[in-house]
């Protein structure tokens, strides 16, 4: 089930590589303009999720950040995930400039666990993310995304 679940929002996650960003904000910035969401809206979650990264840095460690938020804008989960050209600071614990970041944006009451499950598959797995050479080589969407479903063993 697990393993379905997490399938499935991988193929509707949107990917950006090589994205141009110097900092942490900028990168927010240009992965939720990948969401499919009404322009009036991008705003107001772009705020959401600088908002929540201001209260803790979402740098995990390991050259990778989850920026998440939850919002009354959508009404699924979405996923957003950037490798930028060159590493940038996130603030992370372990004081590593990230390579990845995935943003996870979810309404505030979701009945499925989709939100939480893919967290912590991020969390569990991202050792062995941000060792993976093919990752961060890979020149396209598609292959990233099958490189990615290796890792989360999908």
């Amino acid at each position: 089930m697990e393993k379905n679940l997490i399938k499935k929002i991988l193929e509707k996650a949107e990917i950006r590589l090589n994205v141009d960003a110097k900092e942490k904000f900028q990168i927010i910035n240009e992965l939720v303009k990948t969401l499919k969401v009404d322009k009036d809206k991008e705003e107001m979650l772009i705020n959401a999720v600088i908002q929540r990264e201001k209260i803790g840095s979402t740098g995990i460690g390991n050259g990778i950040a989850i920026p998440h938020t939850r919002s009354l804008v959508i009404k699924e989960l979405m996923v957003a995930i950037g490798r930028p050209k060159k590493p940038i600071n996130f603030d992370a614990q372990d004081k590593k400039k990230v390579n990845l970041v995935f943003l996870l944006v979810a309404p505030p009451y979701a009945y499925k666990r989709e939100y939480l499950i893919l967290l912590g598959k991020i969390a569990e797995t991202f050792n062995e993310i941000s060792a993976d050479e093919k990752l961060f080589s890979v020149k396209n969407e598609e292959d990233f995304k099958t490189e990615l479903s290796k890792l989360f063993g999908v």
